[in-house]
C-alpha cells in the first residue's frame, strides 16, 4: 500500500526577478532560461537533478508532493504548450506520485492570503506544521449525503434527540479527542483515531469505515461520521466512500459532497490519499501503479485554516494550507 509523503516541495515558476520581489513563503525559485528548458524537454538533465539543483540539496525525495505556480495560470488547459511551466510540469508528472498547479498563479494567491507572501521588504514567518481545526461558517445540524450516511460535527453526535429526529443511532467518529455518547451502544460505534494535521494516514482506515458503513446501510440503519467541526476528516471519509459506493471518480465525489455540505475543506494531506484511493478503485487489484500520474488543479479556498506557530523554515515544508481541487 502506497503511503502518502508528508512533505511538500513548493515551486515558483516565474522568473528570478519576480520571485525575488515576491513569492509565497518557502517557495523555491526553478524559472529556466531557454537552453536549460531545451535540456530538461530533451532529457539531457533529469527533473530530479534539476530540483535538486533549484533547492541547494543534494536529492529531492522521489516521494515527496510537488506544488507548481506561475504568475496568473487560472487552469491546466491554459498553460501554453511551448512554455517552461508546460515542459516542467510534464516532466514532473512523469517523476512524482502528486503534482499539483495553483490555480490563478501567484497573482490570486496574494490577493487573498498577503500574509502568506514575503517580499524584499518583509521576510515572512515560516509556517507550522501542525493544522489548526477549521470551523464551519453555519451548519446546523448533520448534512444529509446520501439516504444513511450524514456527516457532522461533535456538536451533532452529542445531540441525542437531534439524531433521533434524523434516525441516526450509529456514528463513525474521526477523532481522537471526541468522546463516544453515553446513549450510543458500543456496536454502533466506530472510531477512526487521527489528528487533523499534515501527516496522519487515513487511507488505511478506509476499508474498515466502508466496512462499517455498509453493515449501517444493508441493517436500514443511519449513520453520522464526525470529527470536530465535520470539514476535514469526516469529510474526507464521507468522500472516500461516496467515491467507492457511487463509482465516482475523486473529483466528482468530491463536489458531490461539497455540494450539499459546502464548508467541507480536507487539508492537502488527506486530498492526496483521496488522490491516491482514486488510482487504487481505477486500476486492476495488483495492477502496477502509473508513475505518469497527470498534474492537478488546486485552488486555495475562500478561509484557509491557517496555523498560529512558526516553525524553523525549511525547503521541503509540511503543507501548511487547506486547498480544494478544482479540476483535473
Amino acid at each position: 500500500m502506497l503511503v502518502r509523503s508528508e512533505k511538500a516541495l513548493i515551486i515558483d515558476t516565474r522568473t528570478f526577478c519576480e520571485y525575488n520581489t515576491s513569492h509565497i513563503l518557502n517557495s523555491v525559485n526553478v524559472w529556466s532560461s531557454k537552453i536549460r528548458k531545451k535540456r530538461l524537454q530533451q532529457d539531457s538533465i533529469s527533473v530530479h537533478d534539476y530540483l535538486a539543483q533549484a533547492c541547494h540539496v543534494s536529492e529531492v525525495p522521489g516521494g515527496v508532493d510537488i506544488i507548481v505556480y506561475d504568475h496568473s495560470a487560472p487552469s491546466l488547459s491554459a498553460v501554453p504548450q511551448d512554455s517552461f511551466l508546460h515542459v516542467l510540469l510534464n516532466k514532473l508528472g512523469k517523476a512524482f506520485p502528486a503534482v499539483f498547479l495553483l490555480a490563478g498563479g501567484f497573482l490570486e494567491f496574494q490577493a487573498r492570503y498577503p500574509e502568506l507572501c514575503e517580499d524584499s521588504s518583509k521576510k515572512g514567518t515560516p509556517l507550522t506544521t501542525q493544522s489548526q481545526p477549521c470551523m464551519p461558517v453555519a451548519n446546523i445540524g448533520p448534512t444529509r449525503i446520501l439516504p444513511f450516511l450524514y456527516l457532522g460535527s461533535q456538536n451533532d453526535a452529542n445531540n441525542k434527540q437531534l439524531l433521533q429526529g434524523y434516525n441516526i443511532l450509529y456514528e463513525l467518529n474521526v477523532s481522537i479527542s471526541c468522546p463516544k455518547p453515553d446513549f450510543v451502544q458500543e456496536s454502533h460505534f466506530m472510531r477512526i483515531p487521527v489528528n487533523d494535521n499534515f501527516s496522519e494516514k487515513l487511507l488505511p482506515y478506509f476499508n474498515d469505515a466502508f466496512n462499517f458503513i455498509d453493515k449501517v446501510r444493508e441493517g436500514g440503519g443511519c449513520v453520522l461520521v464526525h470529527c470536530l467541526a465535520g470539514v476535514s476528516r469526516s469529510a474526507t471519509v464521507a468522500i472516500a466512500y461516496v467515491m467507492k459506493h457511487l463509482s465516482l471518480p475523486f473529483e466528482e465525489a468530491y463536489m458531490y459532497v461539497k455540494s450539499r455540505r459546502p464548508t467541507i475543506s480536507p487539508n492537502i494531506n488527506f486530498v492526496g490519499q483521496l488522490a491516491e484511493l482514486d488510482r487504487q478503485l481505477r486500476r486492476d487489484p495488483g495492477a502496477p501503479r502509473d508513475p505518469a500520474s497527470a498534474p492537478i488543479l488546486l485552488r486555495p479556498p475562500a478561509s484557509p485554516c491557517l496555523p498560529c506557530t512558526p516553525s524553523a523554515p525549511t525547503t521541503l515544508l509540511t503543507r501548511p494550507l487547506r486547498w480544494e481541487v478544482t479540476e483535473p
